[in-house]
């Protein structure tokens, strides 16, 4: 007799239940965008103009969304829930312009399907950020990290899963004070697998089954956010 912990109906993702859920993702970006821009407009005045601090610290909350999985029996879509996700970035100034970055990141999510699986998904990257040169009260950036993602099911006997990944993407920091201001951040998160590879296996014997499977080569995730620069 089957176990019904492994059973689920089909259940593949209809592209309309794909579009909405980046139309979902696409509101949340705006609706941070605008947020940010709000709060820029009144404290453009107070940038100042001497010399850049040489560190930074900003936690931030933001929206995750993206991210899909196979069922192993049926082949049907197993999609990670959108959900929030929270981090740290550090960076350290190599001159005005250019920083080297530490990002963690984190989300506690559900994996779909007749029984869902929860599941933590971390990053932890090491990168670099080019802002456009001379701007002071609004900062435009473009950046780059790469280290690990780590996908963590909240199952007993499940094996954890460390994989290859990288970001790029891109924001904006606003100034408020000489040691204090704003952050928007948006990023892709590519994570390497390996394409119809067996993930979140059973580690104890006999049973040695494994719960989905990666669907293709990259798992891809999309992050928006909104952080607090602390700055020295």
């Amino acid at each position: 007799m089957r176990n019904p912990w492994w059973n689920s109906p089909e259940s593949a993702s209809s592209e309309g239940h794909v579009a909405a859920r980046r139309q979902a993702f696409g509101v949340r970006l705006s609706v941070l965008v605008c947020a940010a821009l709000c709060l820029a407009l009144p404290v453009h005045a107070q940038q100042p103009s001497g010399d850049f601090n040489r560190f930074e610290i900003t936690p931030f909350v933001g929206f995750v969304a993206g991210g899909e999985f196979e069922d192993p029996l049926d082949g049907a879509d197993r999609n990670v829930n959108d959900d929030l996700g929270w981090g740290l970035i550090f960076d350290i100034a190599a001159d005005r312009d250019r920083h080297y970055e530490f990002i963690y990141i984190r989300q506690g999510t559900e994996v779909s399907g007749e029984i869902p699986l929860d599941m933590d998904i971390q990053y932890l990257h090491l990168g670099g950020t080019v802002a456009l040169p001379e701007a002071r009260h609004v900062v435009p950036y473009i950046g780059l990290t790469v280290g690990a993602t780590r996908f963590s099911p909240d199952i007993g006997g499940l094996s954890d899963e460390t994989k290859l990944s990288f970001s790029v993407g891109g924001g904006m920091k606003v100034p408020i004070t000489r040691h204090f201001g704003l952050r928007f951040d948006a990023r892709a998160l590519i994570t390497v697998l390996d394409s119809d590879s067996d993930i979140f296996c059973v580690s104890d014997p006999p049973e040695g089954a494994c719960r989905i499977r990666a669907r293709s080569d990259t798992f891809l995730q999309y992050m928006a956010n909104l952080g607090f620069i602390a700055a020295f």
